[in-house]
């Protein structure tokens, strides 16, 4: 019997995670900076949502792509590239002069962060095989991007009070340099162009539907629901999804096969991406807004109010990757869920003069449901596809988490902007709280019913005779040989 393959040393993962922590950062180290942002250049409240969305909206439209670009021309200089992107763009955004500018290099950044994001899961992936190491440090790898997340707004804190907004896109610079050493120095290059193809007409639908919802949803704010500007996007929106879902179930070569989402093993690890994002990384944006514009604290101290979360995703999140390589994911990720949902429904404890125990009680719950939720659910969604398809499996999970972030800022900020208009005004504090309760419980409540998803797919895998933590790979009975257009189309 063949031995297996010994696993990389330390610099490999190391150089792979680092530049997988700051494009995640980069998420979340914003959300503090808004006010200033917006005092410095003039932006209103749909102007600071696009700062964030312009963002994760390319992010997530681009991750599918980026996934079947390197399995295709190549993981290492996929990788490298977007990372270069990446820091070029991190430095036009601390250079910004106005809002637009400051739009269009966020967006830009989120091209590069694809790319970097899709090949650190996949590099991993190829590097260790061994299903229990896999399970080890993919888990890993999603506590890093987790804390990336949680330590957003304490770093961003720190330097929006010290040298100002800009400095939370200059960090990028020293960080993403260092990366791409340790990167052009360890990664192998490899690539699977059999399995790989781009999808253009899929890729510019996709692009299309997610700019034009987020865009019909963000504006309505300031045009209205009635207006033909909100209503035409959203009208392109929808036939965007129809002609993207016709386009991708015909296609020789798709960007992302519909044939997939037959199989629940894969369909699951989506759903609930998609609401993780939606409710514990959107409800950063509401809760920078809230410590500052309600409660009047600096960025600095809104930093400092989300440490309780930081310090308990940062306690759970390596237990939960023991957990996996021992139960499971699905069955860490029901746990994960249903106590992440607590912590989002407990927002509603949350009101204009609350003392600083509610929020940590919150943020101690919903702390420990994320560092349960994020790796386990990565890890669900690799172990989804076999490992030559491993750039699209970490697209994929990774796309739905992305796109359900960018909705969930532009759906709970709608919750809240129309309630509580601007900052200063009568009743704004008191408007601005109840949106935010009604957003607790509404991502709460979705977070609870992905939670049972999760459990429903763990006692299936249970009863199939699964192994807990066991490679990608078909599970069912070989089948007859398909023809070529068949094959790929599946």
């Amino acid at each position: 019997m063949t031995p297996p393959p010994e696993p990389p040393g330390w610099r490999l993962p190391f150089g792979l995670m680092l530049g997988s922590f700051i494009v995640l950062l980069d998420v979340s180290i914003v959300t503090v900076a808004l006010p200033g942002i917006g005092d410095d250049l003039g932006a209103g409240a749909s102007g600071l949502q696009w700062v964030v969305d312009a963002y994760t909206l390319t992010l997530s439209a681009l991750l599918l792509s980026s996934g079947v670009l390197s399995d295709r021309y190549g993981r290492k200089r996929s990788y490298l590239a977007g990372l270069a992107l990446f820091v070029v763009a991190s430095l036009a955004c601390g250079a910004a002069p106005g809002g637009g500018a400051l739009i269009a290099a966020r967006a830009v950044q989120g091209v590069g962060a694809a790319a970097v994001f899709t090949g650190t899961l996949s590099h991993l992936a190829r590097a260790y095989p061994d299903p229990r190491a896999r399970a080890r440090i993919i888990g890993l790898n999603g506590s890093v991007g987790g804390s990336a997340i949680i330590v957003g707004p304490l770093l961003g804190g720190l330097l929006v009070d010290t040298v100002g907004w800009r400095g939370i896109f200059l960090i990028n610079l020293p960080v993403g340099l260092a990366a791409l050493w340790m990167g052009a120095r360890e990664l192998p290059e490899s690539k699977d162009p059999q399995h790989a193809s781009f999808d253009l007409w899929g890729q510019l639908l996709g692009l299309t539907l997610l700019g034009a919802l987020t865009f019909g949803l963000i504006e309505s704010h300031t045009y209205g629901w009635s207006s033909p500007v909100t209503l035409g996007a959203l009208a392109v929106a929808a036939v965007a999804l129809v002609l993207f879902v016709r386009t991708e179930r015909r296609g020789e070569r798709p960007m992302l096969p519909m044939a997939l989402f037959r199989d629940r093993r894969f369909t699951v690890p989506q759903v609930c991406s998609f609401v993780l994002g939606f409710g514990t990384s959107a409800v950063f944006f509401l809760l920078s807004l809230y410590l500052q514009q309600v409660r009047g604290h600096s960025a600095m101290a809104t930093g400092l109010r989300f440490l309780p979360l930081t310090l308990a995703v940062c306690s759970v999140a390596p237990f939960a990757t023991r957990l996996c390589a021992r139960y499971g994911p699905h069955r860490v990720m029901a746990v994960g869920y249903l106590v992440s949902g607590v912590g989002l429904a407990g927002l509603v404890l949350l009101g204009t003069d609350s003392g600083p125990a509610a929020l940590a009680a919150v943020s101690v719950v919903l702390g420990a449901g994320m560092g349960a939720s994020i790796g386990p659910t990565q890890l669900a969604g690799v172990q989804a596809l076999p490992a030559a398809r491993s750039g699209l499996a970490a697209a994929c999970v990774s796309t739905t988490r992305q796109v359900g972030t960018a909705l969930g800022v532009a759906v709970l900020g709608l919750l809240v902007i129309p309630h509580g208009g601007d900052p200063g005004t009568p009743g704004f504090a008191r408007d601005f709280v109840a949106g935010l309760h009604t957003a607790g419980l509404l991502t709460g409540a979705a977070t609870v019913l992905a939670g049972a998803l999760a459990a429903v797919l763990a006692r299936a895998a249970r009863r199939d005779g699964a192994p807990p933590a066991g490679p990608a790979a078909p599970r069912r009975p070989a089948a007859a040989p398909r023809s070529p257009a068949r094959a790929e189309r599946d």
